[in-house]
Order: structure tokens, then sequence, then C-alpha cells
């Protein structure tokens, strides 16, 4: 009874991780066990080869698996790849001329097999191992299948375009020029960068700058590897782009640099080892990467740049490992907000100081946000952050500001009403006065909208009221 109980369950296993594979996912992987390569499905399917490679990703995800032999193999498990057999005429021709040569039917039997391809072979070999793999299959994985769900998206079949709410505070702006997600931004001498990201079409590498007084968009020098999941940071006038996750599917650990006034990329020094999804700050010329994700796990690791020196030192790491989470510096206080610690989306709030005379005081926690958040977008702006967006647990109806002397959040209304994630978050100043600007991410699909929330206005206000 155990036994039959427990085949039961791992069968209702393989059905539920097949029933989570799309039409297309099930059309690639059934290519895969055949030993086609990544351009082969793209040309057999007329897509591009980075769009194989996600969807490769998003597959091994959902199998939970980490390797093309281990999908091929639940590919023969699951019955998306089946033997190819001789058809039913040509056996019974086989077995009719066997017969009356009074041949053996194990005869019969060995005649019939040695006719197949160097490929059935192989799939045959296969399909005889994946009982001994099923067998020993994990019952459970870590974080680690876990995790490239987080890195990816899979597009779903929206019936309308997104649609930004009413808001009165908030004002629809010109459109970048392709819809992006999970890229980095930074506003850099009146201009807001869009660099890297996902795309339609995969990890880019291009490079989008927003004039926010003119609302416009132009194309600056590509970044010199296509990444996503990064974040970028200005030191003396300098952008910075730590690590990030590659098109093939591995992490990155160069750091390179954008130099705005010349429109050329450097490569700086590179990080202790390889991360994406990291929240980034800078205090001086220090550029400091908090957490994220190394291929294997969430850190807790807490690593700065010295711009000057050229080198990399670890700090205090953080109380607990998180990804997908943002970080700011205000009052010489180093902020960590939000994030995801590979089981659950957080709303805590921690800081610690960075002056000489209080750094041994370690983490403090805060009042922490009204909601789970990860993959959100945070600016800073007169001691108070904002904090757009987020979260794969839920969609929200309105966003957060902390007021960082008063210990305290307050709600503000959203631009996008519903599932909002891995978008960019600036403030600049536009005509009118300073603004915070949402900028693309993911609602079911790559966004291009581009949304500003005004913060101040024009300073001669207060020069009417001296004059009276």
């Amino acid at each position: 009874m155990v036994q039959l109980f427990d085949m039961v369950t791992q069968s209702d296993r393989n059905n539920n991780r097949l029933a989570e594979l799309t039409d297309r996912e099930r059309e690639i992987v059934a290519k895969v066990a055949t030993g086609a390569t990544n351009q082969q499905i793209a040309v057999d399917l007329d897509i591009s080869i980075n769009t194989v490679k996600a969807h490769l990703r998003n597959i091994y995800a959902k199998l939970g698996v980490e390797s093309r032999t281990e999908a091929t193999l639940c590919a023969i498990q699951y019955g998306l790849v089946q033997l190819e057999e001789a058809p039913p005429e040509e056996r019974a021709e086989s077995s009719t001329a066997a017969a009356e040569q009074g041949k053996a039917p194990e005869t019969v039997l060995a005649e019939w097999i040695r006719p197949l391809s160097w490929g059935q072979m192989a799939i045959l070999a296969l399909s005889l191992l994946a009982i001994l793999v099923v067998a020993l299959w994990p019952e459970h994985k870590t974080v680690i299948a876990d995790a490239p769900t987080r890195l990816v998206d899979t597009p779903v079949d929206l019936q309308s375009e997104v649609q930004p709410s009413s808001s009165s505070r908030w004002q629809s702006l010109a459109q970048m020029p392709v819809p992006t997600s999970r890229f980095a931004s930074v506003a850099v001498d009146g201009r807001i960068l869009v660099i890297g990201g996902a795309e339609r079409d995969g990890i880019t590498s291009r490079v989008m700058a927003y004039d926010p007084v003119n609302d416009r968009w132009d194309y600056r020098a590509s970044k010199p590897s296509p990444t996503a999941n990064i974040g970028a940071a200005v030191i003396n006038g300098r952008v910075f782009v730590p690590g990030g996750l590659l098109a093939d599917g591995t992490l990155a650990a160069t750091v390179e640099v954008y130099d705005p006034a010349t429109d050329t990329w450097h490569t700086g020094p590179p990080m202790p080892q390889p991360l994406c999804a990291y929240a980034l700050t800078t205090y001086g010329e220090s550029l400091y990467v908090l957490g994220g994700w190394d291929g294997h796990r969430y850190l807790d690791t807490v690593y700065r740049l010295d711009t000057h020196k050229n080198t990399w030192n670890q700090e205090p790491p953080l109380e607990s490992p998180r990804g997908f989470a943002t970080a700011a510096v205000v009052k010489d206080r180093l902020y960590i907000v939000g994030g995801y610690d590979g089981t659950q989306d957080l709303a805590l709030v921690q800081s610690r100081a960075l002056s000489s005379n209080e750094s041994a005081e370690g983490w403090i926690t805060h009042t922490p946000m009204a909601a789970r958040r990860a993959g959100h977008g945070m600016a800073v702006s007169q001691n108070t952050l904002y904090v757009v967006g987020g979260g794969w647990e839920s969609s929200f109806v309105y966003n957060e500001r902390y007021d960082v002397a008063n210990d305290a959040w307050s709600t503000f209304e959203s631009p996008l009403i519903g599932e909002w994630r891995n978008l960019g978050l600036a403030v600049a100043e536009a005509r009118g006065g300073a603004f915070v600007f949402a900028l693309g991410g993911w609602n079911g699909r790559h966004l291009g909208i581009v949304e500003g929330y005004q913060i101040f206005f024009p300073i001669y206000l207060s020069t009417i009221e001296k004059g009276r």
C-alpha cells in the first residue's frame, strides 16, 4: 500500500509540473529531448535565440531541473517525448516474414530494434535511466529551484493594454521607445538613463535616455554586456552598473562604468563574486551592493567599492538574506527596504550608521511598510523615501513614502492599478518642479509607460509670499 501511495503521489507531482508548462514550453522541451541546439530550436520555431534561452530558464524552474539532460529525462517521464516506433504495417510485415522463415520471436524483436538511429537509441537509454532518476528524485528543492522564477518573466495573454489610473498627482508622459523591465535606472546630468534589462526579445544592452524637461527620449552608447536584474548609481558624474543576469542564464561579476560626458563605457574592478537582484546605493565615493542572488541562494552580504582606490571591501552583513530589495543613504545612515528572502516578500525596513563614531551599533529595525514589497522602485528626496510598485505575492493600489525623521510611513496613490514590479524610479527636475518618475516594469508584459508624480512646486510660490 505504501508503494502504491508513493506512485500515486509521484504521478500527481508529474501532472502538476506538466500543467505548469505552456504549449510553447512543451514544444521547446520536446525539441531539447531530441538533441536540438538553441540555434536549431530558434530556427525551427522562428523565434530569437534569446527567447529560446528565456523559455528554457522558465522550463527548468517549472520542472525543478537544472540542465538539458534533466529536462530531457522529465520530458520522457511526463510523456512529452516518445520513442519512435516502426509503423504497424512494417512491424506486421516483419513478423510475417520472420514466421515464413521460421525465426523465433526474440529474433524478430532483435531485427526490429536494430534499425534504430543513434538519436533513438540515446532516447531509449535515457528512458531507462529515467526510471532510476524518478526513484531517487528529491521531494523538495531549496531556494535554488525557486529563484529562476524570480529572475525572468513569462508574458501572459492580456486582452487589453495597461491603462494608468486617473490619479491627479501623476502625469502620463512620453513612453519609452522599447518596453523594458529589470533594468537599471538613474538620474544624471538632467537625464534619466534606462540601462539594459529585459525586453520582449530577451536581455538587452540598450541604453535609453529620458529628458524630463522636454519629455522626450533618445539613445546612448550601448552597455558592453547585456544584463538584467541590475542597478545603477552615480559617483562623481560616472554611472556604475555592477554584475547582473546574462543572456545565457549565468551571472556577471563585471562592473561597467558609463561616462555621460563622452558617451563611453569602460570596465571597473570586478565584484568579489557574480551577483544580480541586489540593492544598490552610494555614500561619498563608495558604492554599496547589498544582498542579491549569487546563482545558488539569496545573500546577506554587503560589499563596498571604494571608487577612489578601486578596491572592494566586505562590510557587516545584513541580518538576513534578501534579493530584490532597495537601498538609499539618508543623513549618514544606510537604509535597506523590503525584498525577498527566498520564502516571502518583506515589509522590513532596517538601517545602520555609516559615520565612524556610530558604525558599531549594527542594524536597527524601523517601522515596516504597510505592505510586503519586492522588485519595487525606490527614490529619495528631501529625507523622504518614495516606494512604488513591487511584489510577486499581491498587487497594490497604493504606494508608500517614508518620513525618515519621524520613522513614519504614509500612502499615496498609484499611477497603475494591479501587478507592477521591476520598474525604475528616479527623482528629477522637470517643467513645473521636481518629480518622481516611474518608468517601465512588468505587468504581465514588459511596460513602456512613464509616469511623473510632482513632489515639489516652483520656488516662486514662496517668493510671492515674501513680497506681500
